[in-house]
């Protein structure tokens, strides 16, 4: 094996490869929040059962695939970071690792609950128990995990489990099994208990009913169309031929994942002092890599008092994981936040070979500040904007409106949307955007805001500002009324200038009794129309496609709980979806809106804890949760 390399010949061979590098998107989530800490739990240790006979004999028949030998179409330091996501907000209350990804559907175990499946408009438990790690085969029809030290395969078609290694808790321990690309053998990390902690990976040929030790390394992952493997040794990234047992050290790192077809390996990488974690991307060769992640310093803190450490620095975020989805098009990592306690996401870093596009940038700039993502947001910018996300109101939707080129610079028009939470005020401010392009793609260089429309409902009317000009569009006694109910208060506000058309819910009361209307106002035919009467609930939020097809209504019932939920309605039609029914598996106890995007809806649920983003096609009146565009 090769010895380690010097500090300076490993910085000069980073310089020399990342030259083609566009590094992109800082993408570290607010610092501010708090919560309860957690213990973690550990798996314990393994043995052979007769099990494994009947389990060979499943295997056996089951069908395989071998991937083609992959050929890179584009350099790793090529790629580009179309876009990220927050699939899962688990804040803490799990400590969910080892999820894989199969035709859009993520299996993720969360430890001492069991092993969800999440996708397809679905967030379904499949199995109970303290799992905490698992892989889909080649083929798709099976699931290896882990569970106590014990390793199971799970049958994606008959939904039963088969037991393959046993667990013996004084000895040693199983982790991170790994299937081969044939689908005919897994590669798995024994961790010796008596021995030191001495973790060693085995290979089971799954037809003789063999194995064989590959000596010291831990997360094991093959290479489709070569007889690799890659494997983590010393904090070290490792490539291990299997025909001859010769091993080379790539790079310092940790948590190889070769992507499905073979032509990337993703990890994690440590570099700087105080230390900083990012996941990189390389050719698997590793005549290119690339950094994909920025972290970057935050305030220290002691994990004992839960206390800021003054005058320390630490990082604020670690990574966890990396893993490929099906089509090596995108990256899931865990992303793990550390402030007075640890608490972790798991986000989707979709990969492309193309450079965004200046309107791609003001759209994914504004989309940041949606999903409450200041310094993502910041990442878009080649300047300090300052603070751009707001709390109340905040940003809710936008459009692009226009672009173009002015003294040989791009520029962008967008509007963006905003609004209060259980209050009537809508805005919609109309920027101008100036960008550059540059060794790190095309960067916001100028913004000017040229025009502020407001709508507000206070004192019983509602009234339209236009850059500081107010004029009154209608009042609470031009509505008309039902027997026996009062108008109480408006709620929520949208406003559509092409429009000139104003959607608001209205409060009303019948002795102990309330209601919320859903309903229009033109402002050119001053006609209203109700579009629905929703009986013992108040609006929390109202937005409405920029294509005016479509809105959506976060709503608080009138429980003892106070949950809340989303309803969409066809603004042609009025016909009424629920989300919360549209949700398959475990039902959510809170739903609430993120933003329209192209005529589908993002927004999230909390579910067992934790929140959960789904995307409704209200066209096709199906869920899918965007787990692999």
């Amino acid at each position: 094996m090769q010895q380690p390399r010097s500090q300076f010949d490993e910085m000069m061979e980073e310089v020399k490869m990342s030259l083609p590098v566009n590094q992109e998107l800082k993408q570290e989530l607010r610092q501010s929040f708090v919560y309860k800490r957690r213990k973690k739990s550990y798996s314990r240790i393994w043995t052979w059962t007769g099990a494994v006979a009947a389990l060979l004999c499943m295997a056996l028949l089951s069908t395989v695939f071998l991937p083609e030998k992959a050929v890179p179409r584009t350099e790793a330091a090529s790629l580009h970071i179309s876009d990220q996501f927050s699939l899962i907000e688990q804040l803490g209350e799990e400590n969910s690792a080892g999820m894989a990804e199969s035709n859009g559907v993520l299996y993720f175990p969360l430890l001492g609950k069991g092993l969800y499946a999440y996708g397809n408009g679905q967030f379904i438990k499949l199995i109970d128990g303290n799992i905490n790690f698992v892989r889909v085969s080649p083929d798709n029809q099976q699931l290896v995990y882990t569970v106590e030290g014990h390793v199971y395969v799970y049958d994606l078609t008959t939904h039963t489990s088969k037991q393959l290694l046993q667990g013996e808790t004084s000895i040693s321990h199983v982790e991170t099994p790994a299937w081969s690309p044939d689908g005919k053998r897994i590669a798995f990390v024994n961790k010796s208990i008596a021995n030191s902690g001495l973790k060693e990976i085995w290979e089971l040929d799954l037809k003789k009913g063999t194995s064989r030790n590959l000596g010291e390394g831990t997360s094991p992952s093959y290479v489709a169309g070569h007889h690799t493997l890659f494997l983590e040794k010393n904090n070290q990234i490792v490539s291990k031929d299997l025909t001859n047992n010769e091993e080379k050290v790539l790079d310092s790192g940790k948590y190889p994942s070769v992507s499905q077809d073979g032509a990337y390996v993703a990890y994690v990488k440590s570099q700087g002092d105080p230390v900083m974690e990012d996941v990189w991307i390389a050719d698997a060769n590793f005549s290119t890599k690339k950094q994909v992640t920025e972290n970057h310093l935050s305030e220290a803190w002691d994990q004992q008092t839960g206390q800021i450490v003054e005058g320390k620095q630490q990082a604020l975020n670690t990574f966890e994981q990396p893993t490929w989805s099906q089509n090596s098009q995108s990256l899931f990592v865990y992303k793990v936040f550390h402030t007075n306690t640890i608490w972790k996401k798991l986000m989707r870093f979709d990969l492309t070979q193309n450079q965004a596009t200046p309107e791609e940038v003001v759209a994914k700039s504004i989309q940041a500040l949606i999903y409450r993502d200041e310094n993502y947001a910041h990442s878009f910018f080649n300047y300090d904007p300052g603070y751009l996300k707001g709390t109340n109101p905040r940003q809710v939707g936008y459009r692009i409106t226009g672009s173009g080129q002015e003294q040989g610079q791009p520029f962008v028009d967008a509007e963006t949307y905003l609004s209060y939470t259980a209050e009537p005020y809508y805005q919609i401010i109309k920027t101008h955007y100036t960008l550059t392009d540059g060794p790190r793609g095309f960067k916001i260089a100028a913004m000017d805001e040229q025009k502020s429309i407001e709508v507000s409902g206070a004192i019983g009317s509602v009234s339209l500002t236009v850059n500081g000009s107010k004029q009154s569009l209608f009042t609470m006694n031009d509505i008309p009324i039902d027997d026996q109910w009062i108008h109480d208060s408006f709620n929520n506000i949208v406003y559509n200038e092409s429009s000139q058309t104003v959607w608001f819910t209205l409060k009303q009361k019948n002795n102990h009794d309330w209601r919320t209307q859903v309903m229009s106002f033109n402002m050119s035919t001053r006609q209203f129309i109700r579009i629905d009467t929703i009986q013992n609930v108040i609006s929390e939020n109202v937005i409405v496609d920029p294509d005016q097809k479509y809105m959506a209504i976060d709503i608080i019932n009138r429980d003892s709980d106070y949950h809340t939920d989303t309803l969409v309605y066809n603004l042609q039609t009025h016909e009424r979806t629920i989300l919360s029914e549209k949700i398959q598996g475990a039902k959510p106890s809170q739903v609430h809106t993120r933003f329209w995007n192209h005529g589908k809806l993002t927004f999230y649920a909390h579910i067992d804890g934790r929140d959960v983003f789904f995307r409704f096609i209200p066209e096709l009146q199906k869920l899918d949760t965007d787990n692999t565009d």
